[in-house]
């Protein structure tokens, strides 16, 4: 799941929450972020303050920034790759087999390693470029 958040654009990079609390615009810096929808912009939530709800006179939104994140549910991740690490596994092992002496004189063995080796190669590409761009 992906959203937005607030926070400081300054190291230490900390959670902003705005809150109204009786009539009155209170900024909290947290460790956790409050999620925003993934069309949230500076601009819109600007806007937004403006119109309803304005910042105090000392206040301004342009020290944050809106920050895009994705979270996981836990283990997830690694049991994902894990599984799409297999077509790599066996591609090495058909490989070994491949490469083996015994084997090498062995035409039609040769012949069928060799097809599987290709199906294998088309998935590992498949699954490095996903495991690549997941992380």
């Amino acid at each position: 799941m992906k959203f937005k958040a607030l926070r400081t654009k300054t190291e230490p990079k900390e959670f902003i929450t705005i809150d109204v609390i009786n009539n009155t615009m209170i900024l909290f810096i947290g460790d956790l972020p409050k999620p925003q929808p993934l069309t949230a912009t500076m601009e819109n939530i600007k806007k937004y303050y403006e119109k309803y709800t304005p910042l105090p006179d000392q206040t301004t939104l342009d020290d944050l920034e809106l920050v895009e994140f994705e979270m996981y549910e836990a283990d997830t991740v690694g049991a994902d790759i894990r599984n799409k690490l297999s077509p790599p596994k066996t591609l090495v092992s058909l490989l070994e087999e491949y490469f083996e002496p015994h084997i090498a004189h062995a035409s039609e063995e040769r012949q069928k390693l060799y097809e599987l080796i290709k199906k294998e190669m088309e998935q590992t590409k498949i699954n490095i470029k996903y495991i690549a761009e997941l992380l």
